[in-house]
């Protein structure tokens, strides 16, 4: 299906954000009103003794071993730190060269913009998250690759093809990792209050906004709260309609609950203030939190310490029952969790998800593309490769179908012995990839922004409303606000 692509590329603003959003960050920011920023990386850096199983794959495909040498090195720029592997597990195999050039995140895009805007010749392979690939794609920068389209579309997991073609449906990038979401929850704290950590039973706890209010206060009845932030329930603002729906942002009854869930959640409460990426919400993983004032500088506390102050417990205490990410946030959440490595457990929630991911492509303008492919094809369509990478990074969900089916009844000790790669392909069968939109960005965070303030008070809703309209209309002048929408702008 066509994606519908912005006729405009994103703004500074918007573009900071997207760079927030980064393969190689650990998460850096966030906000209280669901428009805290994520960390889209891999987390195959992850230092976790867990590891997957060795099931065996068939390798075939265009993954036989007969890969070609080729004179000289190609150069990838990548922001996942995780390709410096991949290059030399490449190397050791085939005899060829891959100079990985890692950057930081904030530099990235811009960098690509610049250099590829002048048709350099110095990159072969660069990368791509799924949110700065239709900027990529429209600029040209990507080269077809539709000579592997049949291979990636059959024995991919499928909304990273679709993230893989530009808007005629030309092939141009493809990822080695998949990035489903999921609630990620504490199995001990669930049997204590719901007398189960059954994932079906605790799914139904989180299948939509109003059962998410009514768990919330089940939570802290008994002293606990539900999210580290309400910045965890954007994940679901796309359950229904896109943002942008022939030229008109949709604001429909979805966003509206989710909207209102928010907020209630936060002046009920009901969250930990432990705003995602700050030193309290990675201390929450690991055991008690200190309850938290809305207002408290949560950048500026130290997690050792907090996890000291809490240590012994009481009233002065809260838990955090739950998380909502995708598939590479549960790593981050099983190597925090310190003490409580094994207590959590993975469910779905209200609408099915994905975020982040590491999508290859070759440059254009590069004279090497037979070679650049060549490695694209190594680390994306060589099941062996998926294999290795599944347990090299212990843990990161591969995009291949065959290695996901391999290990699917793979049992992980940090999650209950749960079988989380069955679960997170169950999940990827259920991404709607025609509800995302290149507007997408820009409406989540300007959303997030309205919530925010009615949260602390400083707007009503309808005040927020309008604003969230002017913001996104003022960066794209060509879209509307339709006749049945929630607000009326004067």
């Amino acid at each position: 299906m066509k994606r519908e692509l912005g006729l405009k590329k994103l703004t500074a603003m918007f573009l900071t954000v997207a760079m927030v959003l980064s393969l190689a960050a650990c998460g850096n920011t966030g906000s209280d009103g669901g428009n805290s920023t994520s960390r889209a990386d891999s987390a195959g850096n992850s230092s976790s003794a867990d590891s997957s199983g060795s099931a065996s794959t068939d390798n075939s495909g265009g993954s036989d071993g007969g890969y070609k040498q080729y004179d000289g090195k190609i150069v990838l720029w990548t922001l996942a730190k995780d390709l410096q592997q991949f290059a030399d597990r490449y190397r050791e195999e085939t005899g060829n060269e891959v100079e990985v050039v890692v950057f930081d995140s904030a530099d990235f895009k811009t960098k690509i913009m610049q250099t590829l805007g002048a048709k350099s010749k110095d990159v072969d392979v660069f990368v791509g998250e799924p949110q700065m690939l239709p900027d990529f794609y429209e600029a040209g920068f990507c080269a077809d690759l539709s000579a592997l389209d049949n291979e990636v579309k059959t024995r991919l997991v499928e909304y990273t093809y679709e993230a893989g073609c530009d808007s005629d449906g030309v092939l141009r990038a493809i990822s080695y990792q998949a990035c489903p979401g999921s609630v990620i929850y504490r199995r001990d704290l669930a049997q204590e209050v719901f007398g189960t950590d059954d994932p079906e039973e605790i799914g139904k706890l989180f299948a939509s906004f109003d059962t998410i209010e009514e768990t919330a206060r089940t939570l802290q009845s008994k002293g606990y709260t539900i999210f580290g932030d309400t910045g965890a329930l954007r994940w679901f603002s796309i359950s229904s309609n896109p943002w942008v729906r022939d030229g008109e942002i949709i604001v429909d009854q979805d966003r509206l609950d989710y909207f209102d869930c928010a907020v209630n959640l936060y002046q009920n409460k009901q969250v930990a203030n432990a705003t995602e990426w700050s030193a309290p919400w990675y201390a929450s993983m690991a055991g008690p939190l200190p309850v938290l004032d809305a207002d408290a500088d949560v950048w500026g506390m130290d997690k050792d310490q907090l996890m000291s102050d809490a240590a012994g417990g009481g009233a002065g205490t809260t838990q955090v029952f739950s998380y909502v990410m995708p598939s590479w946030g549960a790593l981050i959440v099983r190597d925090n969790a310190e003490g409580n490595k094994g207590k959590f457990g993975i469910c779905s929630g209200v609408c099915s998800f994905f975020g982040g991911g590491t999508f290859l492509t070759v440059n254009e303008y590069s004279q090497n593309k037979e070679a650049a492919q060549q490695f694209i094809e190594y680390c994306t369509l060589n099941d062996d490769t998926a294999q290795w990478w599944l347990k090299e990074s212990n843990g990161d969900v591969v995009s291949s179908k065959a290695v996901l089916e391999a290990n699917k009844d793979y049992q992980n000790e940090s999650f209950g012995n749960q079988n989380t790669y069955g679960f997170y392909a169950q999940e990827m069968e259920k991404i709607d990839y025609s509800l995302i939109t290149g507007y997408d960005d820009a409406c989540k965070d300007a959303f997030g922004a309205a919530i925010m303030s009615v949260q602390k008070g400083e707007q009503t809703k309808e005040e927020a409303l309008k604003e969230f309209y002017t913001v996104v209309l003022s960066t794209y002048p060509e879209l509307s606000v339709p006749a049945d929408a929630p607000v009326t702008l004067d």
